[in-house]
């Protein structure tokens, strides 16, 4: 009785490991797709409250806000996870809602105070073909 106890303890604990992975990543593509929704619709406060060094990213300050329209399905996410540096990768390719271009948007998320926050600054330097070859991809969301 004591050993299937325990066998029932690390199973449980293996599901839920599991489980908040996949949660994850799904939190990382939300966080990515609030990014991405603050800055076309020009919310420069909102901008603020998804950065992670304040005032990093002035785009957008004192313009006036719009409605983009850009909706969370309609954005590719790929999500690679550095294990090392604790920062997650993010490649978004959508239409422009603004527009008639593509726009492909590379996003490095890092964790600050318990919440994860965008890195404006080490989102410039972001090579896809590099990210893509060092690490595995641990998601693409909306991925046809």
């Amino acid at each position: 009785m004591k050993r299937l106890f325990i066998s029932f303890i690390a199973i449980l604990v293996l599901l839920t490991g599991c489980n908040q992975s996949a949660s994850t990543s799904e939190d990382i593509s939300k966080l990515a797709y609030e990014w991405e929704k603050a800055n076309f619709d020009r919310d420069y406060d909102l901008q603020q409250k998804y950065i992670y060094k304040k005032g990093s990213y002035e785009a957008y300050k004192g313009d006036k806000k719009i409605d983009s329209g850009l909706k969370y399905e309609d954005i590719r996410y790929e999500i690679y996870f550095d294990e090392e540096l604790e920062r997650y990768y993010v490649f978004t390719d959508f239409k422009n809602p603004n527009g008639e271009n593509s726009v492909e948007d590379n996003i490095v998320i890092r964790e600050k105070e318990d919440e994860w926050k965008v890195d404006t600054s080490e989102s410039l330097d972001i090579v896809r073909e590099d990210i893509s070859e060092k690490f595995d991809r641990e998601a693409c969301i909306n991925c046809k």
